[in-house]
């Protein structure tokens, strides 16, 4: 028993030490310290000791005392003796500082929720009484809080006095009280019956609304919208519709901004529709453009809430289509001609997505036109690049390489004029991989590889690190057998770049096509290998299956022969941050990219994904790879092991499935001839028959950007890319690009 009032005794020494960080010690092991003593004692000496000290605490040891206080429930005898926790609740409840404040409040609510009603009645409502009278805004502040917590566990007569007390809150003569409990009143509406709604609070939203406080009648929009999610339909028109109508056309651009950011909250319905749509109208050609580019950011939602409205009738899909057609689009066209940019771009981030809940037909009449004029002519880059980005969201029978005049200018013009904004060049790599969906290899060869190749040879490094990125889906896209002819001849001058960071640019695309970045999960569909499952099922049914099985098989094991001769201590992972470079483009392409890259299927046996990586490695890259160990910077010499060190993984990996015992079944199917002619063809020479030369990075674009001007972009991008988290002192490892 000696022992405990010396633990109290340092508490109150810690408590009062003038460093924070010991005050803050020492509030945390209050529950321990409670612990150790009995419920009356606690409640007689410990408490009171918080009490008298509270006052003089600073924000953080206050944060931290709000926080441990709910915790000291079972300590001080239970749930009947919260009281005297509340006390010391209520006192951080006024704080000047927000954040003690809100989470003396948070330790309120949670003490409350484990309360019965009659506990709950007993203890909060003369604290909320008691806060509700106090003289300080910040106490009104908190009390708004937990007014809407505390309700469902009042009776009737006291139902009714919070009511008053929450109205009494909404009418302070404190602006900050008004808007503390107009936010709060958003919770407390939840809670409340229609007929209260109704009766007491539509009058709340109308005083709201008329508040002589921008701040106010900015909340007084969310207030409504709360309001309608619990009236019916005609009640919204009758009683809220004329509110929101009037905040519409609200004197402070902030309240008219508001609306158009929530607008498709509003319950709408067959009856109030049409003044919604009005209401929206109305912020498309509001005067201040903070208004129109919410309207622009929520053209989405809006429609999709319009839509909503059709549902429940018949043939609904045509009636909406028609009514869109009347409504909606007029205010798409008043956007796309918005004289200020940030209204066009905002628009641009969906109006793609308008796609997915329109037909084929209405689409292609009223939004594709679009995309394709702002494509074409659009000036305004961000906006081009948005539209370019958002290509996905396209239905995947919209081909729009038939609908553009020449995708290639369009292209090649947003490139010209993107010298000061390189991530709309890296972006570009999204849009590659749409068009490439619906386009064919000869639509890419003339239109987009030019550019692939232009981006490869990019003077910003963030750009050539994620370039080789969509390399193995265009192979899976489009086929081995047009990659080895057209793509990967692209890569192999690289090796010999005289900038050395520009070398770089081979090790990573023989690191994306061993182990693509892109590539969908083999776990999800429950096979159990990555490089050869597929063919387990495929020699079932036919031969071809086993001959292109054992090509796979004598190239790995030709590799794994070659790669034993390359004799250095094996490194690590690459220690560039992949997703640093790429930022979001790296999402952006995983959206929609759904191949799984080393799958096989019958029709891919001739053009075969493994097999052509397994032969190009034999045939072209590991003379890249030995071109590069040899390489008379230590940087690429490095790097290349890295490679070395994942090309060995990767054979290991594939060598590993080929010992699998079906694998050997499976080759004695084969006879002796078939054996010798697979040997053979392993075994062949490369031809150079039907490689297509690379097109030269020489044209009027390049020449139009001349050399000086790309240095002097180089080094200030690469200066704007740190100060944006592009490229940044965590890019140690990546040296300037060599002059020499």
């Amino acid at each position: 028993m000696d022992e405990i009032p010396t633990e109290i005794s340092i508490f109150k020494d810690a408590i009062m030490d003038d460093n924070v960080l010991i005050q803050v010690d020492a509030i945390k092991r209050l529950p321990a310290l409670a612990a150790t003593m009995d419920a009356e004692r606690t409640r007689e000496e410990l408490i009171p000791c918080l009490a008298n000290c509270v006052d003089a605490l600073t924000d953080e040891p206050s944060f931290n005392l709000a926080e441990q206080l709910e915790r000291l429930v079972p300590f001080v005898g239970g749930k009947d003796h919260v009281g005297i926790l509340l006390d010391i609740l209520v006192k951080l409840a006024c704080e000047d500082e927000l954040i003690v404040r809100e989470r003396a409040v948070e330790s309120m609510k949670n003490i409350c929720g484990s309360l019965d009603k009659e506990q709950c009645e007993k203890s909060f409502f003369p604290v909320i009484e008691g806060m509700i009278a106090s003289d300080w805004f910040t106490t009104k502040c908190s009390a708004g809080c937990l007014i809407a917590m505390a309700y469902e566990k009042m009776s009737p007569e006291k139902q009714a006095e919070l009511r008053n007390f929450f109205r009494n809150l909404i009418q302070d003569e404190s602006p900050m009280v008004r808007r503390s409990s107009g936010t709060s009143l958003i919770d407390f509406i939840s809670v409340l019956d229609e007929e209260v709604i109704k009766s007491e609070f539509v009058p709340v939203f109308d005083n709201l609304a008329q508040d002589d406080q921008d701040s106010v009648r900015t909340i007084a929009v969310d207030v409504g919208i709360a309001i309608s999610k619990k009236l019916k339909d005609f009640e919204v028109y009758e009683y809220l519709l004329p509110t929101f109508k009037q905040l519409s056309e609200d004197e402070s651009w902030r309240v008219r901004q508001r609306i158009a950011f929530a607008i498709h909250e509003i319950n709408n319905s067959e009856k109030n529709r049409e003044e919604i749509t009005k209401i929206y109208s109305k912020c498309v050609s509001d005067e201040e453009s903070e208004v129109r580019v919410y309207a622009g950011k929520n053209l989405y939602k809006f429609t999709i809430n319009v839509l909503e409205t059709f549902k429940k009738e018949d043939d609904w899909q045509n009636k909406f289509e028609k009514y869109f057609e009347e409504n909606i689009a007029r205010e798409i066209h008043l956007m796309l001609r918005d004289p200020n940019d940030d209204v066009r771009l905002a628009l641009s981030t969906n109006i793609l997505s308008l796609s997915a809940i329109l037909q084929d037909d209405c689409f292609n009449t009223n939004i594709l036109p679009l995309v394709i004029d702002a494509l074409e002519n659009e000036e305004f880059m961000p906006f081009k690049e948005n539209m370019l980005k958002n290509l996905n969201s396209l239905p995947t029978n919209v081909d729009i390489t038939k609908s553009l005049k020449s995708i290639r200018s369009v292209i090649q013009n947003l490139i010209e004029n993107s010298q000061m904004h390189w991530r709309t060049r890296r972006n570009l790599l999204v849009a590659f991989m749409h068009i490439s969906k619906t386009a064919t290899s000869e639509f890419f060869d003339h239109n987009l590889k030019f550019f692939y190749q232009y981006l490869l040879n990019d003077p910003i490094y963030s750009i050539r690190r994620t370039a080789p990125l969509i390399l193995p889906l265009l192979v899976k896209q489009f086929g081995m057998t047009w990659a080895k002819e057209s793509l990967f001849p692209i890569f192999e001058p690289f090796s010999s770049d005289p900038r050395y960071l520009f070398r770089f640019t081979a090790l990573f695309a023989i690191e994306e096509l061993l182990e693509p970045t892109l590539d969908c999960d083999r776990e999800s569909d429950g096979k159990d290998g990555k490089y050869l499952t597929d063919f387990k099922e495929i020699i079932q049914q036919s031969d071809k299956s086993i001959e292109t099985l054992a090509k796979i098989v004598k190239l790995n094991d030709k590799l794994c022969a070659k790669l034993a001769s390359y004799d250095f201590t094996e490194c690590s992972n690459p220690q560039d941050n992949l997703k640093f470079y790429a930022e979001d483009t790296l999402e952006n392409l995983r959206k929609e990219q759904k191949f799984v890259i080393f799958s096989v299927s019958r029709d891919e046996l001739t053009d075969c994904y493994l097999e052509g990586v397994l032969r190009m490695l034999d045939q072209n890259f590991m003379h890249v790879i030995k071109e590069l160990l040899e390489d008379s910077t230590q940087n690429v010499q490095d790097r290349t092991k890295q490679t070395v060190t994942l090309v060995k993984r990767f054979c290991g990996r594939v060598k590993q499935e080929a010992d699998e015992d079906w694998v050997q079944e499976a080759f004695k199917r084969l006879s002796e001839d078939d054996l010798k002619k697979i040997e053979e063809e392993v075994n062949a020479e490369p031809s150079e028959e039907n490689v297509s030369e690379c097109e030269t990075i020489d044209c009027e674009m390049v020449e139009a950007i001349s050399d000086e001007q790309n240095e002097n972009n180089d080094e200030q991008n690469e200066n704007d890319g740190q100060n944006n988290n592009s490229v940044s002192d965590e890019c140690d490892d990546v040296p300037k690009e060599d002059k020499k």
